[in-house]
């Protein structure tokens, strides 16, 4: 039998996996965006550097402080924020420069804020007292105290007497006793809480009132009957409504207290 032919068998060399090979362009592509992202990174940090810097170096080319302001002087309270705005435009501290002014008599708010490139603006807005307070100061339409020296222009407003942290309470009930009152012609000149929790009212006719310390709105609506009802307004000096029934009156003149009654049975 002829002899077969016996050939070598080659075997194939593994190929690499295709994850494994990296074409030089995709390689040098890579790298170039590597770069350019690199070189991208810190060119926006350096102008953001640089302009952080610019801004903090900037300085506050022009501030404004306006407001309706009869008590407060515009000029004084720049020249006293102007070294406070030296810092620059955006060192200032606008809460520091509010809370300053804030503090200061006749200002009840203020508004900061910065107006690019190089402004700020405060806004003020100055106290309305309601009431004078004791023998210095006002409160304001939300009962709160501030310091202030009397104005005349304010001399028409009640004036409220109490201890500390009554503001808002006397200032409530001022306004009931003004508001209930207010078809009898009798105008509050001043109200005034005692240590024992009672409320006396004088009248700018020189009438006085005392409510105690229960029962407020309940009696002063009593006064308002007996007021309309049976008291001769011109001789009555004070009304002492402290009781649980009925009321006390003292009369300034006697004899005319006794003819108004006459006058008012004759009717």
């Amino acid at each position: 039998m002829p002899k077969a032919d016996h050939q070598p068998i080659r075997r194939a060399r593994p190929r690499k996996p295709m994850s494994e090979v990296t074409p030089p362009v995709s390689q040098l592509r890579r790298w170039v965006n590597r770069c350019l992202l690199v070189s991208g990174l810190m060119l926006v940090s350096a102008g953001l550097y640089q302009g952080g810097s610019s801004l903090s170096s900037q300085q506050v080319e022009q501030l404004t402080v306006r407001g309706d302001a009869q008590h407060i002087d515009i000029e004084a309270i720049q020249a006293r924020l102007a070294p406070r705005v030296a810092a620059g435009f955006l060192a200032t501290d606008l809460t520091d420069l509010r809370h300053e002014l804030e503090s200061l008599p006749w200002v009840y708010r203020v508004n900061t804020r910065r107006r690019w490139p190089a402004e700020i603006e405060v806004t003020l807005v100055e106290q309305r007292p309601l009431a004078k307070w004791g023998e210095h100061g006002y409160l304001n339409h939300e009962g709160h105290y501030f310091a202030a020296d009397r104005d005349p222009l304010y001399d028409y407003l009640p004036l409220l007497v109490g201890p500390g942290g009554s503001e808002v309470s006397l200032l409530r009930r001022y306004q009931m006793v003004a508001d209930l009152l207010e078809s009898t012609g009798l105008i509050v000149s001043e109200l005034s809480l005692d240590a024992l929790d009672q409320v006396s009212v004088h009248f700018d006719s020189g009438l006085s009132l005392l409510l105690g310390a229960r029962d407020f709105s309940q009696r002063v609506a009593r006064f308002k009957r007996l007021w309309a009802e049976e008291l001769p307004a011109q001789a009555v000096a004070k009304v002492d409504l402290r009781y649980e029934h009925g009321a006390a009156v003292t009369f300034s003149d006697a004899g005319l207290a006794m003819q108004a009654v006459q006058n008012r049975g004759e009717e």
